[in-house]
């Protein structure tokens, strides 16, 4: 076991490496939302997803893979009878190569279903090739675009093209004509919203529907065409010519099945400028389809979703497969607002495959097992009131994603074994001030030892993203009156963290810029008239990157050697550390540090985009934990592999020690949350007391003290301890 020794006031930690900035998943911490425990509070959160099923851990059962197109991330979960448990641990045994749609499908007639994905010159292809204990992926065709044979000329040879989609919207890959291959039928790729269908040849020429051999048949399956929410034109006609409307271009998608049991496919059909789905009946046969009319469905329970996309899958292991239906929308429309926390939508099927009757179930199928709390969560730790643990705060964004809050988690748990209780949507009534895009955290603004909450957020009538704060007027834990600005504006994605970076005993700024930069504001004011100036335009090297657009940012000692780290997450889901921030360089970052189960070694996770991380010691280890807010509205928890608990007595330290009279500020770091108070030799008070926070730096400002011996008093659980501090001339 590593030795942790305390020398004249100093931290002194041995034997640590990088290899200490090491994390685990860990879903073990329980949390309960109006009396109900989640069972997948830490799953990150889902807002606009396509759902798939397939047999993970090859028990005979169909378990869930779930892409959501607003974080581009795959998230999958294991059927336990009607439960699914979500199981990260499957995720890195997926390709690289997954984004802005994702469909499960068996084209090669093996029993194992193969990927079908967005190709930047159409659509990607990746075989199954997996073994019983083992998934296995290789690309169809050298991971070259699916190709089609378009139209030729007369007595020229077959031109094979490539076969693209718009990639806002969603093809449908089902065997349409019965021959037992699959085909494709997609809206034509520019301008109108007719639809093609590509014929798959492998049964005709080979007898086998082992290959993917596309013809286009047509560019006007059924005769019907899209030209805007709820209007078509059929037979064949222009949008102009049948209903006097411009044809409507955008992203569309598709699902075929028999709902009136035919034997053909009939066809469902959504659009990205509209929250309907739309049945058309099949009133052909299935080489001659003919569609004549559309309406809305489901018609017992019609969908309201802006661009609702169904899918067709068996999601309660009956064997009948059910209609499962979420929007393909990135973000939220001004015109139709999207409720992220109930966006999937379940309908049982109490019917049969072919003759279905969907009854809905919830509007918010695995969302209600996870904190969910719409879109853009960040997270946020304190121990507001003061027993001795951290509580949990998220931000929200509201239905709409205009009217954002607070939401306040009590820790009724321990300091080493947390469990978060909801206690409110709307802690200190932050939606009463017409704001969004909040991101918080606590950090001493104002230079009185206490925390403040800052945070940013956007004003819904100005369209200004500012700083806010509301100050502490707590003794102990919190307690606060309204938010007032900083006059400090940012860009609306951009992040600002509040920290002492140079260690003058002042709050300054770390700014996450749109660029990738990282921007470095020194407090050149007061702590009670704080006025920042740009001191380092790319902070730690981090200068314009695209690759990293609006860093979030959070500071805390992660690897107990007695520096500061710098953790970071952005845009693209990934994040990363800085050991010891203050003297790092931009090649010191560390990428891989979470251990996959499956490889037994340490990856770079995509956690979905726009990962907002905060630091906490939830479990009284020797080092804290990472949370990672994500763009899906939830919330990741990773915590160290150091699992050691702290030991009985709290590590302190204050350094310089001794201390020159001269110098403006002591730094005091405990391994634990503690209150200390200043005195003189003879005992008399200097100031207040003052509340620590476990793992960073607390600068005490000495105020001119004359040199002499001084008594910094500690406690902790109702015990005392104290340390010496010596200032010299």
């Amino acid at each position: 076991m590593r030795k942790i020794i305390f020398l004249g006031g100093w931290l002194a930690v041995a034997g640590v490496a990088h290899a200490q900035f090491t994390y685990r998943l860990d879903q073990s911490v329980p949390v309960v939302v109006n009396e109900q425990l989640l069972a997948n509070a830490w799953a990150g959160g889902l807002n606009s997803v396509q759902v798939s099923t397939m047999d993970l851990d090859n028990d005979g059962q169909e378990d869930l893979v779930v892409f959501d197109r607003a974080s581009d991330k795959l998230s999958t979960f294991l059927r336990q009878g009607t439960f699914y448990r979500y199981a990260p641990e499957y995720e890195s045994q997926f390709p690289d190569g997954i984004s802005q749609w994702l469909l499960l499908r068996d084209f090669n007639c093996d029993g194992k279903k193969d990927i079908f994905t967005s190709h930047p010159l159409g659509i990607r292809v990746i075989v199954n090739s997996s073994t019983p204990t083992e998934l296995r992926w290789r690309f169809f065709n050298n991971d070259a675009p699916l190709l089609t044979i378009g139209f030729s000329p007369p007595n020229a040879p077959p031109l094979p093209i490539n076969l693209q989609i718009d990639q806002q919207g969603l093809p449908a890959i089902e065997d349409i004509d019965g021959d037992g291959d699959l085909d494709v039928l997609n809206v034509r790729f520019v301008g109108i919203g007719s639809i093609e269908w590509h014929k798959n040849l492998s049964m005709d020429s080979t007898g086998t529907c082992d290959s993917l051999q596309m013809r286009r048949v047509t560019q006007r399956y059924g005769g019907v065409t899209e030209c805007n929410c709820g209007v078509f034109a059929f037979n064949n006609e222009s949008c102009a010519n049948a209903t006097g409307r411009t044809q409507h271009a955008g992203g569309k998608a598709l699902l075929t099945l028999d709902v009136d049991n035919d034997g053909d496919h009939d066809l469902l059909m959504s659009e990205e400028g509209c929250a309907r789905i739309y049945l058309l009946r099949n009133e052909g046969t299935t080489q001659n389809p003919i569609f004549q009319s559309a309406t809305i469905f489901p018609s017992t329970s019609p969908v309201a979703l802006l661009f609702a996309t169904p899918f067709f899958e068996d999601v309660d292991g009956d064997g009948i497969k059910d209609l499962l239906v979420s929007p393909n929308a990135y973000d939220n429309s001004a015109f139709s607002p999207v409720d992220f926390e109930n966006s999937i939508l379940y309908f049982k099927n109490t019917g049969t495959n072919t003759a279905p009757f969907f009854r809905l179930q919830q509007r918010n199928f695995l969302q209600d097992s996870m904190l969910d709390v719409g879109k853009n969560a960040s997270p946020a730790f304190f121990d507001v009131d003061n027993d001795g643990d951290y509580d949990m705060f998220i931000s929200s964004s509201g239905i709409g994603g205009f009217d954002a809050s607070l939401r306040y988690y009590e820790n009724r748990g321990t300091a080493t074994e947390p469990r978060f209780e909801w206690v409110t949507d709307d802690y200190l009534n932050l939606s009463l001030y017409s704001l969004y895009n909040l991101r918080p955290h606590f950090a001493d603004i104002n230079a009185d030892t206490r925390p403040d909450l800052i945070f940013t957020a956007t004003g819904l009538f100005t369209g200004l993203t500012n700083v806010y704060v509301v100050r502490n007027t707590a003794p102990e834990g919190f307690a606060g009156d309204v938010p007032q600005a900083l006059d400090f504006e940012i860009g609306a994605t951009e992040t600002v963290l509040v920290t002492d970076v140079n260690q003058d005993g002042l709050a300054d700024l770390l700014v996450g810029r749109a660029t990738g930069a990282v921007n470095y504001y020194q407090n050149v004011g007061s702590g009670n008239a704080p006025s920042f100036a740009l001191e380092d335009a790319a902070f730690v090297g981090l200068g314009n990157n695209t690759s990293r657009q609006n860093p979030a940012l959070a500071i805390a000692d992660l690897d107990a050697d007695g520096t500061a780290d710098l953790v970071m997450g952005n845009q693209r889901g990934r994040v990363s550390v800085f050991p010891n921030y203050r003297n790092a360089l931009p090649e010191s970052e560390l990428t891989t540090i979470l251990f996959d189960t499956t490889s037994q070694g340490y990856i770079e996770k995509n956690f979905g985009g726009r990962i907002v991380p905060a630091v906490a010691n939830l479990f009284n280890t020797s080092r804290p934990a990472l949370v990672l807010g994500t763009v899906a509205g939830g919330l990741f928890l990773l915590r160290n592999e150091d699992l050691a608990t702290l030991p009985d007595e709290p590590v302190i330290s204050l350094f310089p020690n001794p201390a020159k009279a001269n110098e403006q500020v002591v730094t005091i770091r405990a391994d634990r949350s503690l209150t200390v108070s200043f005195f003189t030799a003879l005992g008399q008070p200097l100031g207040g007391t003052y509340l620590l926070q476990p793992f960073q730096d607390f600068p005490f400002q000495m105020q001119n003290l004359p040199q002499g011996l001084y008594i910094a008093r500690f406690t902790w659980r109702g015990r005392t301890y104290s340390r010496r501090l010596v200032i010299v001339n």
